[in-house]
This record gives C-alpha cells, sequence and structure tokens, in this order.
C-alpha cells in the first residue's frame, strides 16, 4: 500500500514543485524586465504605470503613458500605450508593439500623428550584445494636421545587424513599399505622389561608438570618431524614374546631413520631361528642358544624377535646392 501511495504522491509533489519553480522564474523575469525598462527613464524618457500581463505562459508589460524627449533636437515622441512583449524561455529576445497612436511633436509645436494597422519594434541580443534589430509597419500613416494630405506607407520593414565582414560596423536594410506622399514633392511634381518602392542596403561605419551617447548630444561620439554611412544600393522606383545608387554621408558640425549619393539613369528622357512639365518652370526653362529631353530620347544616352549634401543645402547637380535642417 505504501509503494502504491508513494507513486501517486510524487508525480503530484513534482508537479507542484515545478509549478512553484515556474511561479517564481515568472515572476523574477518579469521583475527583470521591469527593472530594465525603468532604467531607461531619466535619459528623456517618461514611463507612467507597468502593468504585468500573461501568466502562466506568457509575458508582456503593458506600459502606459509613454514618451520620449531629444535634449537637443526639440522634439517629443509620446502614446498612451505600448505593450513590450517577452520570450519566457528566450528572455533576450523582446518584442515592443505600439497600441496607440504616435504623437510626434517638434520644436515648433507642430504635431504628426503616426498610426498604423500593426508597428512593432523587435531586439535579439546574443551575449548581451545586439544580434539584430527591426521595425516593421502595415498602413503606416503619417498625419500633421496643420498640413495638406497625409503620407501613407502599405508596408515598411527596417533591420539592423552586426556586418559580418567588419567589426564594429552594421548592416541596415530599409524597405517601404506603395508610398503615397502628402503633397508633390518641390520641383519634382511631374513624378506624381504615389512611389512604388523605396529600398536601402546601408553600412554603419564605426557602428559601435553609438554606444557611447552623450546627454544631448545623442549621435554626437559617432559623428566625432569618423562614424559615417555608407549605402551599398539605393533602389527608387518613383514615376519615370527607377534608379539603383551608391554613395556615403554622415553629419557635419551642426548635425546636418553631409554626403553625397550617385543614381545613374538609363532613360533621362522621361525623366527630364516630367521636371520640364512641372508647375514652378518659367517658359524658357520648359522649351529647353522639353528639347534636351527629346535629345536623349533620340540618342539613347544615360546619364548619373548626381545629389549632395553639403554646408547644410541640398544640392541636384551642383545647384542648391533647399536648406537642410540639423537632423536633432
Amino acid at each position: 500500500m505504501k509503494s502504491r501511495y508513494f507513486w501517486l504522491v510524487v508525480p503530484w509533489a513534482l508537479f507542484v514543485a515545478a509549478a512553484i519553480g515556474w511561479t517564481i522564474y515568472w515572476h523574477v523575469l518579469a521583475g527583470e524586465a521591469e527593472r530594465r525598462v525603468r532604467a531607461f527613464e531619466g535619459n528623456g524618457v517618461e514611463i507612467g504605470e507597468i502593468v504585468r500581463h500573461g501568466f502562466p505562459a506568457l509575458m508582456r508589460l503593458e506600459l502606459r503613458d509613454v514618451s520620449y524627449s531629444s535634449a537637443r533636437g526639440g522634439w517629443r515622441a509620446s502614446s498612451t500605450r505600448a505593450d513590450l512583449n517577452i520570450e519566457i524561455l528566450n528572455p533576450n529576445h523582446m518584442i515592443l508593439e505600439a497600441k496607440a497612436p504616435i504623437a510626434l511633436t517638434r520644436q515648433d509645436d507642430a504635431i504628426t500623428n503616426v498610426t498604423a494597422d500593426a508597428l512593432i519594434a523587435s531586439l535579439r541580443t546574443r551575449n548581451s550584445a545586439l544580434a539584430v534589430a527591426g521595425v516593421e509597419a502595415d498602413n503606416l500613416v503619417l498625419d500633421d494636421p496643420a498640413q495638406e494630405g497625409v503620407l501613407h506607407a502599405a508596408k515598411v520593414v527596417a533591420n539592423v545587424r552586426p556586418d559580418p565582414r567588419a567589426d564594429g560596423e552594421y548592416q541596415l536594410a530599409f524597405d517601404a513599399n506603395t508610398l503615397t506622399l502628402p503633397r508633390p514633392v518641390r520641383s519634382f511634381e511631374g513624378f506624381g505622389l504615389n512611389v512604388a518602392l523605396m529600398r536601402a542596403a546601408i553600412v554603419i561605419e564605426d557602428g559601435a561608438l553609438l554606444l557611447q551617447s552623450s546627454p544631448g548630444d545623442p549621435l554626437g561620439p559617432w559623428r566625432e570618431g569618423g562614424g559615417r554611412l555608407r549605402f551599398e544600393a539605393l533602389e527608387l522606383t518613383w514615376g519615370p524614374l527607377q534608379t539603383i545608387g551608391t554613395g556615403a554621408g554622415g553629419l557635419d558640425q551642426q548635425r546636418r546631413l553631409a554626403g553625397a549619393i550617385t543614381f545613374p539613369v538609363d532613360r533621362p528622357g522621361p525623366i527630364i520631361a516630367a521636371i520640364a512639365n512641372g508647375p514652378r518652370v518659367d517658359s524658357d526653362a520648359r522649351r529647353a528642358l522639353a528639347l534636351l529631353a527629346a535629345g536623349y530620347e533620340l540618342s539613347g544616352e544615360d546619364i548619373t544624377l548626381d545629389i549632395e549634401a553639403r554646408d547644410g543645402a541640398l544640392r541636384l547637380e551642383g545647384l542648391p535646392v533647399r536648406q537642410l535642417p540639423p537632423f536633432y
């Protein structure tokens, strides 16, 4: 009889012990995750209440009244709720999901509201170092109530990971499909509002310096250490323009964009014709551009389009077309 009771009690005892152990593990892991989240506060990050969900099978921290303020850039991002999901058996993998619209407030108090059917950021580490991080959005909408139109993207995906070819460098991949611009781009009105594809393969040089962010100047150590972006491929399909460019760039002392990109153009005729038909082109320039477009159509020659950011100005073929504000 004693042997029979023993085999009945042991499985239940093991089950209870396992349940107690799992409960302790879950709450310890949740407490550590909450501590790590709270550790971000004080550097422009503010978090209201943190509520734990998901026990026993899942782990989700509901972050209420979340905001980030840039000390130097004068902008602020805020949302009433975001959920941090953590893999219980792999706590090095975390997923942050926006559960409410995000308000981006700029220095002039103008607001851009960010909404999406799904807006998710993920982070995976290995041995306390970045393995891969990414952002993904479906039906992303950026709406500035004070401006006409909204920016819409059917799908946006961005990922960053260490570059296996060089220590301290990182690969950044960006892909946006089916974009609708809020308004025509000045000087490129003839290209239309629909951008079919925008894709980039970028290498962040000296990316390890980004971890040495200083208060009020988050990219300062990276810039001072010679950090820059190397554009290995920039693919753009927009109206008559279909091209893949290359280049490099970074930030100047005023934290403005600085660099150059070259786009080869196989059929420049339709592109020049689209620019010639813009509403801000005077009659003489329109005729000259139309003749130039016709010449390229007859000759079949290709060209390269050089875009440069220098001295706080964006330049097209060496001509300044607009001023560039500080990045932050």
